[in-house]
């Protein structure tokens, strides 16, 4: 319990998979910035399986929230929050030790409301070398420095002001992907800005079979083809028919993995490009939104 307010929220979903924070908790628990700082909120999103709340550690509340989407889940835990300062990762990501300590002087540091994304490191968590969907998924998955150049950023490791949600809202609660870059644009639109912090990094596991990478794949195109203005859907719908060129580059260039990985990963970038064509289609037909 805090005697004064904290002065960060941390605010995690999760859904099904709680064999994996320990990982995270034993993370949160080497912060460097003071415990009296910050609170914690794992907000359940359904799980079969939910441990009870005395078993978690002192500095995590546990809030559920039966509407189905990750974005639900935060803003079930926006309800509760008393930080100033709303930090979001997820369940499955591990945290640098001065995290918090980093995203709060930074934040501190900007005369007005702004967004901070901070860093994303794929990778595999006990150094083995990776196989070759892991490689794949270290050399492309979740580029937040690009991300924040095209003005968004993943809620892997995105901090946001309490005072930007009484501006612009809260997430929209009907997505199940894309709601963090759509929260994040139209902040932009209210003239708050997004900035990057590469140095308060959280590491990610990275995928480590096709049933992962298909997984993600289909929750991301639900979000595009069925969410958001016509436009834009059509537009996203329209791009997942033309060869993903840029994807090609951005292996080929990538500096994360070695010459042999990059033509593993190129065959793999051409076969999931076919599986998001006929998920576009399948979409378009019945409309069914992958949740996972």
């Amino acid at each position: 319990m805090h005697d004064t307010l904290p002065k960060i929220s941390v605010i995690i979903p999760i859904y099904q998979h709680w064999e994996l924070t320990q990982i995270l908790f034993d993370a949160l628990a080497r912060q460097t910035l003071s415990r009296s700082d910050w609170e914690c909120f794992i907000v359940d999103n359904g799980s079969d399986f939910v441990p009870a709340a005395d078993t978690l550690p002192d500095f995590v509340s546990l809030l559920k929230c039966p509407q189905p989407g990750s974005y639900a889940a935060r803003n079930r835990a926006l309800k509760e929050a008393a930080g100033e300062l709303l930090v979001f990762t997820d369940a499955d990501c591990r945290p640098d030790s001065q995290w918090l300590e980093i995203i709060w002087n930074a934040y501190q540091s900007h005369r007005h409301p702004t967004l901070i994304a901070g860093g994303v490191n794929v990778r595999r968590f006990d150094g083995q070398k990776p196989n070759s969907i892991e490689s794949y998924d270290m050399a492309m998955g979740l580029p937040q420095e690009r991300y924040t150049r095209h003005g968004y950023a993943v809620t892997a490791n995105l901090s946001i002001p309490k005072v930007v949600f009484d501006r612009v809202g809260t997430f929209d609660d009907q997505r199940f992907s894309g709601g963090d870059a759509e929260f994040c644009q139209r902040a932009g639109k209210a003239g708050i800005p997004l900035a990057y912090l590469p140095e308060a990094t959280v590491d990610h596991p990275a995928r480590n079979s096709w049933d992962e990478l298909t997984t993600k794949l289909k929750r991301v195109k639900g979000g595009q083809v069925r969410s958001g203005p016509i436009k834009r859907r059509i537009k996203f719908i329209i791009k997942t028919f033309i060869p993903p060129v840029w994807a090609y580059w951005f292996v080929i260039n990538s500096n994360k993995i070695n010459r042999s990985q990059k033509a593993t990963s190129l065959l793999i970038q051409t076969r999931l490009w076919l599986t998001e064509m006929t998920t576009t289609i399948r979409l378009l037909a019945n409309g069914k939104m992958e949740r996972r």
